[in-house]
């Protein structure tokens, strides 16, 4: 390896678009950049303050992608690591419908400072630009401005 290379972790995902387009990449993670040691995850970059990801191709071009054009990135990476399922957390099964007419049901972590914490307030805090639903197959990576409404299922 060239010591002027990042070590990188390739993370197989299907991005859906505004234009209605979806495509096929791969994201890049860094190896070991949380606290504690764990690798860098897909929503750590769309939910970073930088408005644009690389996005490699199965051709070997890479696309700049634009994080507000972004309606939904459906991913099959492992993330036993996950905070949001080893802590307290209480899960909530949704249903959430995209303003393209997408729908996705899985279950949110609302990780919330409170004894009995509510879908709407998790909902109105505005601190990660994506909020992670965990499908039975799936874990989909979800623009909150492209959120048209989301239906309790619990």
């Amino acid at each position: 390896m060239s010591d002027y290379r990042i070590e990188k972790i390739r993370c197989p995902v299907v991005v859906r678009l505004h234009s209605g387009e979806s495509v096929t990449g791969e994201m890049f993670l860094q190896p070991f950049v949380r606290p504690g040691g764990g690798n860098e995850r897909p929503q750590d970059i769309l939910n970073s303050t930088e408005p644009f990801f690389p996005l490699a191709l199965a051709d070997g071009d890479t696309l700049l992608v634009a994080k507000e054009q972004v309606l939904a990135i459906g991913t099959d990476h492992p993330e036993e690591d996950d905070e949001a399922l080893g802590s307290l957390a209480r899960p909530m099964v949704v249903e959430v419908r995209l303003i393209n007419g997408d729908r996705h049901a899985g279950a949110i972590f609302l990780d919330m400072p409170s004894e009995r914490p509510r879908l709407l307030d998790f909902l109105n805090r505005d601190d990660e630009r994506f909020l992670t639903l965990h499908g039975t197959e799936r874990r989909f990576l979800i623009n909150r401005q492209a959120i048209e409404h989301i239906r309790p299922l619990d």
